[in-house]
């Protein structure tokens, strides 16, 4: 879903500046689709591989990593960038939210959380696949079967961020437990970095027997990536707890002791429990783009870019607020 829902914010953000409606019709279309998928799934959480042609059996990976993470994020986003999508594509991250709080998290000790993946296995008392009469309402009891998969990628840690943004603007309401899910999964994002020898996460995070945290040998590269520099910011703006960070200046302590190349550039590395790690020959875009930028704004004034007035898009660029009762064009 990622492929498709991730370029509404630039799209709208388009049509305003050039005037031009039409360049809203394409993510309009995306979001009635997507909403169409979810109402034949009778579920918020979409597979990672959807029909071109339309239609969808609750078959598949869920996942909030590579392939699923920015559908998600866009859904709020769009609807704190266009006030006027807050009933479609807020309530559609709003109904997702909730259920992956119901299906893919796992508590563990002191708090924190992790974030897993899922695989549909069609629906409950009907195998994969299986439709309901003609015409039929799905019912409460013909959701997906969902199986957690106990894998959770360096990517899914934008969560956090994202749900940080959304009780900021009310796209979803406080006092209902979101902003504790949010700082649950971030311990565990931070704990990513911390439970390595070179302080620098690995891409992707098992549990284990008893739920223990492990991270098998092909898991262990590192890509510089951003996500969880971006949600020390946001919710670091939306609790004002300094924790974040000191998180967020031990992860640039880290990177600058383990990935800095002689020359000034930072690049990926093949193992962070190695001592040290051998470096790769590549700098990711994003390391300037996303993670450095977001590293920055962890120390800057929460003034430099208010969140009231600017919405971030999935590569850290900001883009100005509509203002409500505007139009998009």
């Amino acid at each position: 879903p990622a492929e498709v829902g991730t370029l509404s914010l630039e799209f709208h953000s388009l049509a305003r500046a050039t005037k031009r409606p039409e360049f809203d019709a394409g993510p309009d279309d995306v979001r009635r689709r997507m909403a169409a998928t979810v109402t034949l799934l009778n579920s918020s959480l979409v597979p990672l591989s959807l029909k071109s042609s339309g239609g969808a059996h609750p078959t598949g990976r869920v996942s909030l990593g590579a392939m699923g993470d920015s559908y998600y994020e866009y859904l709020a986003k769009t609807a704190i960038l266009d006030p006027r999508l807050r009933p479609t594509a807020g309530a559609m991250f709003k109904a997702a939210l909730l259920e992956i709080e119901q299906q893919l998290l796992v508590p563990r000790e002191h708090g924190r959380t992790f974030l897993a993946e899922a695989s549909m296995n069609g629906r409950r008392g009907r195998p994969a696949g299986g439709a309901s009469a003609a015409g039929a309402p799905r019912a409460p009891s013909d959701k997906p079967l969902f199986s957690k998969i106990l894998k959770m990628d360096h990517l899914a840690c934008f969560l956090p961020g994202t749900i940080a943004v959304a009780l900021h603007h009310g796209v979803v309401p406080r006092g209902e437990g979101h902003e504790e899910v949010a700082e649950g999964i971030l311990k565990t994002c931070i704990d990513m970095y911390r439970m390595t020898p070179s302080g620098i996460a690995p891409e992707i995070l098992s549990l284990g027997p008893g739920n223990t945290p492990e991270v098998r040998r092909n898991d262990r590269h590192n890509l510089l990536r951003p996500e969880t520099a971006e949600s020390l910011y946001f919710v670091g703006l939306l609790t004002g707890k300094p924790r974040y960070r000191r998180a967020a200046w031990d992860m640039f302590a880290a990177f600058r002791a383990g990935s800095r190349a002689s020359d000034g550039a930072y690049t990926s590395l093949d193992d962070v429990y190695a001592q040290p790690s051998r470096r790769r020959d590549d700098m990711p875009t994003f390391w300037l783009a996303e993670t450095l930028k977001y590293l920055f704004l962890n120390f800057a004034p929460p003034t430099l870019l208010p969140l009231d007035g600017w919405v971030f898009n999935t590569e850290a660029h900001p883009l100005r607020i509509f203002p409500r009762g505007a139009e998009a064009a």
